[in-house]
């Protein structure tokens, strides 16, 4: 997924945010902030999700997405919005056309084999719940490990810090329900 950087970089700027003032915030560079920007490096899902929060607008906003008129409630496999990499092998798409009043965001994650959402816990306002539908995968909320094999489900509070993995050698498949909406 490319993000539209100018919508990142024309927020900021109305916003009278400087550069560095959101890169330092963000916990980033401002030479990698500037590459975002200009398109040059694609940030992290929890990067994004920092960017829009500082900007206070959403990651659909961010990427586009509010610029697409959506009249249509029925999403084919084959038209599915592919977000971005949460990191190297995993794949994000969304399940649901745009909607002003949505009040979740499902999403189908796919992940290659032994792919992660990397070492660091995620923590987040909202709720969230995960369906396995192929393969093996290790939720962790702060310390305690739940392997989740097709079939399973989890639900949890977003503000525990949370990561993921794939535990086999195929890919494994999601879907994962996000409150509130981030996209």
């Amino acid at each position: 997924m490319k993000i539209t950087s100018i919508h990142i970089k024309q927020l900021r700027e109305e916003k009278g945010i400087t550069l560095r003032t959101m890169a330092k915030q963000l916990g980033v560079s401002a030479s990698f902030l500037s590459q975002v920007e200009r398109g040059k490096s694609s940030p992290s899902l929890s990067t994004l999700k920092n960017i829009a929060n500082a900007l206070s607008t959403t990651i659909s906003n961010l990427i586009g997405e509010n610029q697409m008129i959506e009249n249509n409630p029925v999403v084919r496999e084959n038209e599915r919005k592919e977000l971005t990499e949460v990191s190297q092998g995993v794949s994000m798409f969304l399940l649901t056309s745009k909607d002003a009043n949505k009040q979740m965001e499902p999403l189908l994650f796919k992940l290659d084999e032994h792919a992660s959402s990397g070492n660091m816990g995620y923590k987040h306002f909202g709720q969230e719940f995960v369906l396995v539908l192929k393969g093996s995968i290790e939720i962790t909320l702060n310390d305690t490990r739940y392997v989740l094999k097709k079939g399973d489900s989890i639900y949890f509070n977003s503000n525990i810090a949370h990561s993921f993995k794939n535990l086999g050698k195929e890919k494994a498949e999601a879907v994962w329900v996000v409150t509130p909406p981030t996209f």
